[in-house]
């Protein structure tokens, strides 16, 4: 066979201008030219039908990620690179693999193609691989007239507008300026609001809004017994000030950011890392984080300054945001791949920040908003330019680690790279090379004869193989991968490659369209925007035009969300678009007067928190009245407190906190962290391991670990966040499964015989004392003489009934997962071994000690499982 070089040389000489190629730069993008299209036409795309197709185009696997149908498939190449370089045959790795050199892949495998179809080919790459010019037009006319008229009359496009309060008639009934915005409108439309909510509802009420969990018996009592003008404030402030905040709306976030710790999609691999923007989140709102700062951090925190390690580790961590979302690895095109995650990070910046759906303009220019084609790809090239650093990668039909990409994760504290460390360097290149000796070992016996010999332990021999193989790359990882080496996160950072992108026509991203120049959304006014530096991806700048003053629906998003999170619909109910398909405001200039008072207020989240919930509003009453409910149903004018379900977590905690078991503290990193980097089967044991070790923790929910579509019960029947997509505002249902589990879950039946336990336990009360302590445990008040009368008449029904049932068969030992040893984290195990996780955690029997005990189960069950428990008015 000849050699590589001789077989080139002899193309080069053979093709006319193949040799001018050789020494000189040919244009990678040229312009079609008819003579050479038709050449294109007549005899490569012939060659490329008849020998390539069957295995390299769209409509197949497309074995190696390459596509031979498109000429971007071509030159952006596959596993192994760039098939071909326009105008340089030489250095195209599709003449060598037709040319079946010796140290390319034989293509086509059992053929080789004619000495004439190699000039054809290798000709029509030495003249810039020409090909036919996409017929239809890259975008569709934007209709300029339209988007003008828009951005000038649609109220989100416009400035913030500052305006005094109102004055009103009943200038005795505000207590600030939310109140007289509210009441002036309430006045005008000749309504009137009703009364203000009992002491004990109010506490419990801001307490569950504020932290995510019920008052205390004991802090009931203080704020019941504080006759002070500010007992209520002081409430709030103690609240505002506990840990606990910032998991509640630290919670709100996550939806916004569509937190999972998995891929989702078809092949769901786990993000053993995610939990560390999980608690950066929690810590930002705690630490009260200017949320300007907290803005610019999630999409360009690699590029801030930072005045310590710590606080450059916390600004990485905190790029999460951009990498955490779901993610298709099994497509099978890395252009694809990387222009759909392209448009995840685009749509939850636009809809998490601006409440904006600019992703619907990949495709054409947006339908309804002032949104052309052209700003959905300004946004795009700043994405393009950088990298997306989620340690995953795509590849068609992949299985264990294959996709696992360890170079796609940052490492933490300031960890030197393998590369600087010439030693490491070296004992890296030496486990590469066994690595790849051991994999072509491999592949070569498998799927032979000799492979599928049995061994003397009834293994086929290519077991053999495998395992060799699998040692050596577990041995390459323990040398390079950082998540066994040390900390990592999850986040981006600027590519290596800076550039502005094209248009994906008819977002398609192979079709190349026009380049467009980084920038930003022309709907949104800002006036002195940043200028994108030609070498840097632009993020920075987009972080700096999120956060400017000038920027109108940051802030008024951020408020809008603060406002339905307290009062139960924003003021524009359409809380993730604010665009022409969005609702319009209940209270424009309210809106506006919290906007602009959270900027110049240092966009300090609990400053904003407080001043609502010490409003006059807040406070109302959830009681209904006539002609109000007439005129306004839905309360859009706020003339009472509209009463909500607690969200799933809420339920869950407030369960855990009632018996006494909740673990307030925060667990170190996740259940996931542990897992390794390979498919989650939805039935397979990791899956359960990772939902009975949820099912079975006492830690607050916002710290169960959530792999995308493995959400534990508890969550998931209450209508718990759409992973996959920014959620400013769940939807409340009530479904048959809401019922079941308050009668059948274990977590229920658990929690109501701790309870039982916890009451009977107490022997300084009798047992009116103990229903009494029952009510205030589960609902926050004192039984009324009729539920007393009820409750003690349960308990004496139900206890003979109990004490008459047949003692129950001793449980079943729990099953638990075969042992194996742990692998390090991303490392490879044996694929016939069951994967390890901890020993499950199984439903207990709950079998109480007695007639007496097993009563009063049924009775705290039924104070879990009534309306009031779930229910803050």
């Amino acid at each position: 066979m000849f050699h590589r070089s001789s077989i080139l040389l002899a193309v080069a000489l053979a093709v006319p201008g193949a040799a001018a190629a050789l020494g000189g730069d040919a244009e990678t993008t040229p312009a079609p030219d008819a003579a050479k299209v038709e050449f294109f036409e007549k005899k490569v795309r012939p060659l490329l039908v008849d020998n390539c197709y069957n295995c390299h185009s769209a409509n197949t696997k497309a074995a190696s990620g390459l596509r031979v149908d498109d000429r971007n498939g071509l030159i952006q190449g596959g596993d192994r690179g760039a098939a071909v370089v326009p105008g340089k045959p030489e250095e195209s790795l599709l003449v060598q693999a037709v040319a079946h050199v010796d140290d390319a892949p034989a293509m086509p495998p059992k053929k080789k193609l004619s000495a004439e179809q190699l000039d054809d080919l290798s000709r029509w790459i030495a003249d810039g691989a020409a090909w036919p010019a996409e017929q239809a037009a890259a975008t569709q006319k934007t209709d300029d007239a339209k988007y003008a008229r828009l951005r000038a009359e649609h109220w989100a496009w416009q400035p913030l507008r500052t305006e005094p309060a109102p004055a009103v008639r009943d200038a005795s009934w505000p207590r600030g300026d939310v109140d007289r915005f509210l009441l002036a409108k309430l006045e005008q439309g000749g309504l009137a609001p009703v009364g203000d909510a009992d002491r004990t509802s109010l506490i419990r009420r801001a307490t569950f809004d504020l932290t995510g969990l019920p008052p205390t018996p004991e802090e009931i009592d203080a704020f019941l017994a504080d006759g002070s003008s500010d007992a209520f404030a002081k409430v709030v402030d103690r609240l505002l000030a506990s840990p606990a905040f910032g998991e509640r709306w630290g919670r709100h976030w996550l939806d916004v950011a569509r937190y999972g710790e998995s891929t989702g999609s078809s092949r769901n691999l786990p993000y053993p890392h995610a939990w560390r923007y999980r608690d950066y989140v929690v810590d930002a709102f705690n630490k009260d984080k200017p949320f300007d700062q907290f803005v610019r951090e999630q999409v360009a925190g690699d590029l801030l300054p930072a005045g310590s390690q710590t606080e450059k580790d916390e600004h990485t961590v905190a790029t999460g945001f951009l990498a955490i979302g779901q993610k298709d690895v099994n497509q099978r095109f890395k252009v694809r791949f990387v222009m759909d995650n392209v448009d995840e990070q685009i749509d939850a910046a636009t809809r998490g920040f601006l409440g904006v759906t600019a992703s619907c303009a990949r495709c054409h220019d947006h339908k309804f908003d002032p949104i052309p084609t052209k700003d959905y790809y300004a946004l795009a090239g700043i994405f393009r330019s950088t990298d997306l650093c989620a340690g995953v990668r795509n590849k068609m039909g992949g299985g264990g680690l294959d996709y696992y990409d360890n170079a796609m994760l940052i490492p933490l504290g300031g960890a030197p790279a393998p590369k600087d460390d010439p030693a490491l360097a070296e004992k890296v290149a030496a486990a590469q090379k066994a690595y790849e000796e051991a994999r072509a070992a491999f592949q070569k016996i498998r799927g032979t004869p000799e492979g599928l010999a049995v061994q003397a332990n009834g293994r086929p021999l290519q077991f053999q193989f495998r395992m060799k193989m699998v040692q050596r790359q577990n041995e390459l990882l323990e040398l390079t991968d950082p998540a066994v080496k040390g900390s990592v996160a999850l986040g981006v950072r600027d590519a290596k490659e800076i550039a502005d992108t094209e248009v994906r026509i008819r977002g398609e991203a192979e079709k190349l369209g026009p380049v467009v120049p980084r920038g930003f959304l022309s709907a949104v006014p800002v006036k002195h925007a940043p200028e994108i530096p030609s070498q840097e991806s632009g993020r920075k700048e987009l972080a700096e035009w999120l956060t400017s003053p000038e920027n109108p629906l940051t802030s008024r998003v951020f408020v809008n969300r603060a406002w339905h999170h307290l009062f139960g619909r924003g003021i524009v109910k359409s809380v993730d678009n604010f665009g022409v398909n969005g609702d319009v405001p209940s209270h424009p200039e309210l809106l506006d007067h919290l906007a602009a008072g959270f900027v110049a207020d240092g966009w300090s989240v609990k400053r904003l928190v407080r001043t609502l919930v010490l409003s006059r509003a807040y406070g109302l009453s959830a009681e209904s009245r006539d002609p109000n409910t007439t005129a306004d149903p839905s309360n859009s004018l706020v003339w009472r407190h509209s009463p909500r379900r607690l969200t799933g977590e809420e339920i869950r905690d407030a369960a855990l906190a009632a018996a006494g078991t909740l673990d307030r503290s925060r667990p170190e990193a996740s259940a996931a962290k542990a897992l390794k980097v390979i498919e989650l089967p939805n039935n397979g044991p990791v899956a359960r391991g990772i939902l009975d070790q949820a099912h079975g923790s006492t830690y607050r929910s916002v710290y169960l670990p959530l792999l995308r579509g493995l959400t534990p019960t508890s969550l998931e029947v209450f209508d718990f966040a759409e992973q996959g997509n920014v959620t400013g505002g769940r939807e409340t249902t009530t479904v048959a499964t809401q019922a079941l589990y308050f009668l059948n879950d274990p977590l229920v039946r658990r929690q109501s015989l701790r309870l039982a336990e916890k009451l009977l336990g107490r022997d300084d009360l009798d047992d009116s004392a103990r229903l009494a302590l029952a009510y205030r445990l589960a609902l926050g008040r004192e039984p009324s003489a009729a539920e007393a009368d009820r409750g003690r008449a349960f308990l004496a029904e139900y206890e003979p009934i109990a004490a008459a049932e047949p003692e129950p068969k001793e449980a079943a030992a729990p099953v638990v997962v075969a042992e194996a040893p742990r692998p390090a984290a991303g490392q490879v195990i044996d694929p016939d071994q069951v994967i390890p996780v901890d020993a499950p955690v199984r439903e207990e029997v709950i079998r109480a000690a007695s007639p007496r005990a097993a009563a009063w189960a049924g009775f705290c069950q039924a104070l879990i499982g009534s309306a009031e428990f779930r229910y803050v008015r």
